[in-house]
């Protein structure tokens, strides 16, 4: 049961490290564009694009962090349920 728990805990670590990576790269993607450039380009539609992939960039980036806490308290929580689960089994054995 231990290591169900360790290997699901140990694949969302590895799925938050690879979205937070995504995010760093999306991040210096945008800090790579002169931004002032693109709002002021002949095409507004252009800026207009810009702006959206801004707004979703930031979206991403606050899923990030809400799914970065939440797995942090699940990963505390099954802490706390393992070690309880594990002072039983020895209470029992003795």
């Amino acid at each position: 049961m231990k290591d169900i728990a360790i290997y699901r805990l140990q694949r969302v670590e590895k799925a938050l490290e690879r979205l937070g990576a995504a995010v760093s790269r999306l991040e210096s993607a945008s800090a790579g564009l002169d931004v002032v450039d693109v709002k002021q380009e002949d095409s507004p539609k252009e800026g207009e694009q810009f702006n959206l992939l801004q707004a979703e960039l930031d979206a991403i980036r606050a899923d990030y962090e809400q799914l970065h806490t939440a797995a942090s308290q699940v990963a505390d929580r099954l802490d706390d349920k393992i070690e309880l689960l594990d002072s039983a089994v020895q209470s029992a054995s003795a």
